[in-house]
């Protein structure tokens, strides 16, 4: 039992032998994929779509408020990302774009469809594994 100092407060336990025994352990955390189908996140997502409240959507699937911001707008949705990026083909063409026309990363970005911050990134990673500064 901890004891209580006036001046400092309470002391910490001694040891891990002193701390009381919980009834259950805690129990391990469980992804989305386990709580929800895929049924029933295209159901979460179609409803949310529709006006749904996220309070509602996450009672009804019981699930956090977090979980259904994540679910309706595609953080959790891994094949969605995948889908989305860019083949090693389109970052050398990336690459060769930029390095031998006037083309803007901005406007590289607009052409493939993603951030500029994708197309700088790319740029990048081409400088430091390429021998010789191309893009100066």
């Amino acid at each position: 039992m901890p004891t209580h100092d006036p001046e400092t407060g309470p002391s910490p336990l001694a040891s891990t032998g002193d701390q009381p025994q919980v009834a259950y352990p805690p129990a391990p955390p469980r992804t989305l994929d386990k709580r929800l189908s895929p049924t029933d996140r295209d159901e979460l997502i179609a409803a949310f779509n529709a006006g749904a409240s996220q309070q509602h959507l996450a009672t009804k699937y019981g699930i956090s408020i977090r979980s259904v911001k994540r679910l309706a707008h595609g953080n959790s949705n891994r094949p969605q990302a995948i889908n989305n990026r860019l083949t090693p083909e389109q970052r050398d063409a990336i690459i060769h774009t930029f390095a031998s026309t006037a083309a803007t990363q901005a406007e590289l970005a607009r052409d493939y469809g993603v951030d500029t911050s994708t197309i700088k990134r790319i740029l990048r990673q081409a400088r430091s594994t390429e021998p010789g500064d191309t893009f100066a």
